[in-house]
């Protein structure tokens, strides 16, 4: 599991931040956080996930693959979040084209 140096956050006060991810980093257990991954799966641009389920065993094959990008304490939090994301990619492009690669670079 890769964490993004260029975090998006939502809902999360600064202070709690650093011990969400040192926690992350740890793979422990963590109530009601929410994440904003690059597809697992391929498809698309980004998805959410609730954070412990990606400790689950089922995803413990895609693991070095799963790229985090964004965290929030509520799945509502998490679409707003990702309102965000998105309107920065588009921000950062030419206005003609989608830039899927704009998160990858920003990891």
């Amino acid at each position: 599991m890769t964490i993004s140096d260029a975090l998006y956050t939502y809902g999360i006060k600064d202070k709690k931040i650093d011990k969400l991810v040192n926690k992350m980093h740890k793979h422990k257990f963590i109530r009601n956080l929410y994440v904003v991954v690059s597809p697992i799966t391929g498809d698309g641009i980004l998805e959410i996930y609730v954070y412990n389920q990606l400790l689950q065993p089922f995803y413990r094959e895609v693991i070095d693959k799963v790229r985090i990008l964004g965290i929030a304490r509520g799945r509502q939090d998490a679409y707003e979040l990702i309102l965000q994301m998105v309107q920065d990619m588009y921000d950062a492009g030419d206005g003609d084209d989608i830039d899927t690669e704009f998160f990858v670079r920003e990891a």
